[in-house]
């Protein structure tokens, strides 16, 4: 089973670089048809997918169950805090904090 990666242009070619296949994706137009390309392979197991193109991805596959849809940060995206933090809040519900981190640190 192999990871797959859904990015723009900018960012393909990198994770190409590292092996790991890429489908290219630079706005919500073609969001349909890159899933049903993903759908039809058998061989993902995770698909790692620019945050701004998150919210379709898992609605589309947290039904199936798999492949796994995880997403990654985008320079695009302005925010308050860090991703990390973000992720955090969105699933544990509550930021964590590391002892000697001081706020602001890691943005």
């Amino acid at each position: 089973m192999k990871p797959l990666v859904v990015a723009a242009s900018d960012m393909a070619d990198g994770f190409r670089l590292a092996g790991i296949p890429v489908l290219e994706l630079e706005d919500e137009s073609r969001i349909d048809e890159v899933i049903q390309r993903i759908r039809e392979r058998e061989d993902v197991a995770i698909v790692l997918v620019d945050e701004r193109f998150m919210g379709p991805f898992e609605e589309a596959f947290e039904r199936a169950g798999w492949p796994m849809v995880a997403s990654y940060p985008s320079e695009l995206v302005k925010r308050e805090q860090s991703y990390i933090d973000e992720l955090t809040m969105r699933y544990l519900g509550q930021k964590i904090h590391v002892e000697g981190e001081s706020e602001g640190e890691g943005s």
